[in-house]
């Protein structure tokens, strides 16, 4: 393998441990291109194109694919094979009409659900953090990386519900007690929850008690998107 294959490689045996992949047949694997997630969050569409759901056998293809425009990331048609997508972008492909929500496992392993058409424009964002830029104008700083210009007062921690490609913001759903979570980091990732407590643990200023029927588990408020006043909005299993 030439240097510039080496760049845009990376040795399978050092790969995220989320990605499912085997890690003796071959020696590398595609290394992510900077971009909306980072590497231990995301995973290169070729990936999930071809070891996930076996539509292309090589990057060959998988650039061929994406090279037509049959791949969408959140409405929007994808050309790099090494493009890295993470929890909650929805991939779609028009031409077998398949979407899917990008999710992890109990194992904390990258995994596609399969959702309805009806879904497809839809993403929830975790608010982070925001910033004041130039012209005193509000930045709100995305769990994906995205940042977008608001005038309205949403709070950190709440899930801002987005179309996509748009990006136009139609609900918000603030982080409050007797809301449903979704852990998307830690030994509880995700598990889905009623968020009944927000209190001090330990040395944490912010950990969370969520209950699931009769059990009861604790995060760190920054590991939880909230999903749903009484119900998850989108499909999660």
């Amino acid at each position: 393998m030439g240097r510039k294959g080496q760049r845009r490689s990376l040795k399978r045996l050092f790969a995220p441990k989320n990605w499912r992949i085997e890690r003796k047949v071959k020696e590398w694997t595609v290394k992510p291109i900077p971009g909306p997630h980072s590497k231990e969050v995301s995973i290169p569409i070729t990936i999930l194109l071809r070891d996930y759901l076996g539509h292309a056998t090589n990057r060959k293809e998988v650039n061929f694919i994406l090279h037509n425009g049959d791949v969408l990331v959140n409405g929007r048609p994808i050309k790099d094979s090494s493009f890295p997508v993470g929890i909650m972008d929805v991939i779609e492909i028009p031409k077998t009409k398949e979407y899917f929500r990008v999710l992890f496992d109990k194992k904390g392993s990258v995994n596609l659900l399969k959702i309805d058409e009806s879904e497809k424009n839809t993403k929830l964002f975790k608010l982070v953090n925001k910033t004041i830029v130039t012209g005193k104008k509000v930045q709100l700083n995305l769990h994906d990386g995205t940042n977008l210009l608001s005038e309205e007062g949403y709070k950190t921690s709440s899930t801002l519900v987005m179309k996509v490609p748009d990006m136009k913001i139609v609900d918000s759903l603030e982080f409050k007690e007797g809301y449903i979570g979704l852990v998307i980091k830690g030994k509880n990732v995700s598990r889905i929850g009623k968020i009944s407590k927000i209190t001090p643990f330990g040395i944490y200023k912010d950990a969370v008690l969520l209950e699931s029927g009769n059990d009861k588990f604790q995060t760190l408020k920054d590991y939880v998107l909230v999903v749903g006043k009484d119900s998850p909005i989108i499909k999660l299993e």
